[in-house]
């Protein structure tokens, strides 16, 4: 349930979540050295499943993720990678979640709501690629992914001929999160669904409690109700 960072943590003095890998250094990067990318976990709430893509030519299994498009935001790639490699048409997830986002001024409430935030943040390296004679053809560089819950309907319709062209092969199941969990490939991948079944879980027992006091405060207000009644009087 932690993922897979607890195994390797180090002994940081800056100790961070068992779901996050240790803090790396103050850093910086051209636009030149970087590149931005937007990754999904689709759940099914009905079902209480998750989307897992396939290409059996590689016997590999993946989540749903691309790059940024030029004036894209995050979520729009999300869904645009989402709907593109998985053929369904999703939409945001919104849940109840523990993030360092602050709401704008105006928006601000004391009780805890229901947002879309990215739940989880992973970074890949590329090396440098070089020419014949030895100089260089493009320099390495980071790649930021920012990851997002998605849903889709129990009676969903998945889209055939929406992926790219590379993306031909790509194969989408909807499976249980102990199926999806066994057979994610990607150690980081298998983080990201790790910390998505624990936000889900942790959504839904939010909910649960908050129903649970909801009914409570609706028996509390109707009993008072009746005591005011018995006493021959009318509550305000």
């Amino acid at each position: 349930m932690n993922g897979s960072f607890s195994l390797i943590r180090n002994h940081s003095s800056k100790p961070v979540s068992d779901s996050s890998s240790p803090l790396f250094p103050n850093s910086g990067f051209a636009a030149r050295d970087f590149r931005l990318g937007a990754g999904m976990v689709i759940i099914q709430p009905s079902t209480g499943k998750v989307v897992l893509l396939n290409e059996p030519a590689r016997r590999s299994w993946f989540l749903p993720k691309g790059r940024k498009d030029v004036g894209e935001s995050l979520e729009q790639a999300a869904l645009r990678e989402a709907f593109e490699e998985s053929g369904y048409r999703v939409a945001p997830f919104p849940v109840y979640m523990l993030h360092n986002q602050p709401s704008a001024p105006e928006d601000r409430v004391l009780l805890p709501r229901m947002d879309t935030e990215a739940i989880y943040l992973t970074t890949m390296s590329w090396s440098a690629k070089y020419n014949i004679d030895g100089s260089l053809r493009r320099a390495a560089g980071e790649y930021f992914i920012h990851w997002y819950l998605g849903e889709i309907p129990e009676n969903a319709v998945r889209h055939e001929g929406v992926c790219m062209p590379d993306e031909v092969g790509y194969v989408a199941h909807v499976l249980t999160w102990r199926e999806a969990l066994q057979k994610t490939s990607d150690v980081l991948e298998h983080s990201v669904l790790c910390y998505a079944l624990k936000v889900y879980h942790n959504h839904l027992m939010f909910c649960e409690e908050n129903e649970e006091c909801e009914e409570r405060r609706k028996e509390i207000t109707s009993n008072i109700q009746k005591l005011f009644i018995s006493a021959g009087q009318v509550p305000a």
